[in-house]
């Protein structure tokens, strides 16, 4: 990670001076296609029109290519600040190296890029969740048998700590569990089809390790397609654990269909992130890097009004 401070440069010295208010963020989204990034997306809005920023929203759509594209272009906008979601770290790097040419100030949330320099970033407890993924799929298996794990892109390192807390975990504490990791890319899709030809090849895998709860959709179908979508309790079901906490989860672990969710939330990671920026606009001090913490949610805890995935929900 490369903030600015890292290189002698004081806070003070990179923090602007007056009032965020007015400011131009130009806010490239890893993509719209994900409940957890739309939520994100709107709780950051929704902070930003109380603090008086002018936001402009670009949709990555989960395409590393167009994303960097897109904060290339974010770049001769001349905004005051850059707010970025990687989809792929490395490829990201132009776009920031390009925003410190034009003195932008750049925040990051999820994903760092490995060159260039930001002021703030934010992240979830990635590798922590992964391995809580473990630990709860482990319980729900009986501590052995084969196990599928659905993985993000590999330029992510979302994916990249959350399969290790994930592996890390099983190998640690779980001898008799088998993991095949499937390269899924974050995508439902991908875990549909690919899915489908791990229960063909081994018809009696265990559990499903996801790392997000987009891509248990894909899951979800593929069991159902081959008769094997049977309720937790009963002979032949096939536990379930997805990541993220979303509404579609939230339903799926009260219908049945999944067995629990590692939650993360979006309205506080893009809440450390704006509070970031304000402090920069108001030239306010601030902790460069900020995390937020995963809960295991399951149907004893599925209906807390707390979680984000059941804000809004008609009672």
């Amino acid at each position: 990670m490369v903030f600015a401070g890292a290189a002698g440069i004081s806070r003070a010295a990179v923090s602007a001076e007056g009032s965020a208010r007015g400011k131009r963020v130009g806010y490239i989204t890893f993509g719209l296609q994900f409940e957890y990034q739309v939520a994100m997306v709107e709780g950051i809005k929704k902070k930003a029109a109380d603090a008086g920023l002018v936001l402009q929203i670009v949709d990555g759509k989960g395409d590393p290519n167009l994303q960097v594209t897109e904060v290339l272009d974010a770049v001769t906008k001349q905004p005051d600040a850059l707010l970025v979601n990687p989809v792929d770290a490395k490829l990201i790097v132009a776009g920031v190296k390009r925003a410190n040419e034009a003195n932008i100030p750049v925040f990051i949330m999820e994903n760092p890029p490995p060159e260039g320099k930001y002021l703030g970033f934010v992240d979830f407890n990635n590798e922590g969740g992964g391995a809580m993924g473990a630990d709860e799929l482990a319980k729900l298996i009986g501590e052995k048998g084969v196990v599928l794990e659905t993985r993000g892109s590999i330029g992510s390192d979302q994916a990249q700590l959350r399969h290790k807390g994930f592996v890390d975990r099983i190998k640690e504490k779980y001898p008799n569990i088998e993991v095949r990791s499937l390269n899924t890319e974050w995508v439902a899709d991908n875990a549909y089809k690919m899915v489908l030809d791990a229960f063909t090849q081994n018809p009696n895998i265990k559990g499903v390790f996801s790392h997000n709860d987009e891509m248990v959709r894909g899951v979800v179908s593929a069991l159902r397609q081959i008769n094997k979508l049977v309720p937790a309790g009963k002979e032949g079901h096939v536990a379930v654990v997805g990541l993220d906490g979303t509404p579609l989860a939230l339903d799926r672990i009260r219908q049945g269909t999944q067995d629990a969710s590692v939650g993360q939330d979006p309205y506080a990671m893009g809440g450390i992130i704006l509070n970031d920026i304000i402090a920069y606009f108001e030239g306010k001090p601030f902790n460069p890097k900020g995390q937020t913490e995963p809960i295991l949610i399951t149907k004893e805890n599925v209906d807390d009004p707390n979680l984000w995935g059941n804000f809004g929900r008609k009672k």
